[in-house]
């Protein structure tokens, strides 16, 4: 075989021929978070002790829906999120750090209460 690449270290190849811009630096997050989320939702059940049976029978879903949710290739939704965290009757709370120092922050009981 004659590829020049070969047994080469390919992050560091592709470093190499990739700008490091802002807009990237943005993709690189949202790729990183496509594929981190499903994973925090799969670990999230199996902490819980669920099967996608019991995940999709807990909020009258088929089983299907459990593993699209929990693929990365699947557009992911607030709902499918708060949808999911129901099933696991978990808590969750999100919260967004600013430059500034001060955070802001939203939990399932303050949506609750909205409800």
């Amino acid at each position: 075989m004659n590829n020049p690449h070969f047994g080469a270290d390919v992050l560091k190849y592709l470093d190499s021929i990739i700008p490091n811009t802002p807009e990237l630096q943005l993709v690189g997050e949202q790729e990183a978070m496509r594929v981190m989320f499903p994973q925090m939702l799969i670990d999230a059940r199996l902490s819980s002790g669920m099967t996608h049976e019991q995940i999709a029978a807990a909020i009258n879903k088929d089983v299907e829906w459990v593993f699209r949710v929990e693929d990365c290739n699947y557009s992911h939704t607030w709902d499918d999120f708060v949808t999911y965290m129901h099933a696991l009757n978990a808590n969750f709370e999100i919260t967004v750090s600013l430059p500034n120092g001060s955070n802001v922050k939203l939990n399932n009981n303050e949506i609750k209460r909205l409800t």
